[in-house]
């Protein structure tokens, strides 16, 4: 019966592609909040930014 199980290299190689798509993420997102944290705090607030409160709020 053959080993159809990915070697621990390729596991560790996959899992580093994970991790740096993850990194990339989290930058994404840290930028974005840190943009509409300003828009909140600036007083420019509209109805999606009530919305985006109500829902960080939950």
């Amino acid at each position: 019966m053959p080993n159809t199980q990915p070697s621990l290299q390729e596991q560790l190689d996959q899992a580093k592609l994970v991790i740096a798509e993850l990194q990339q993420d989290k930058e994404r997102l840290t930028l974005e909040l840190t943009r509409l944290r300003g828009r909140l705090q600036s007083g420019r607030l509209d109805t999606m930014s009530t919305k985006l409160k109500e829902a960080l709020r939950e």
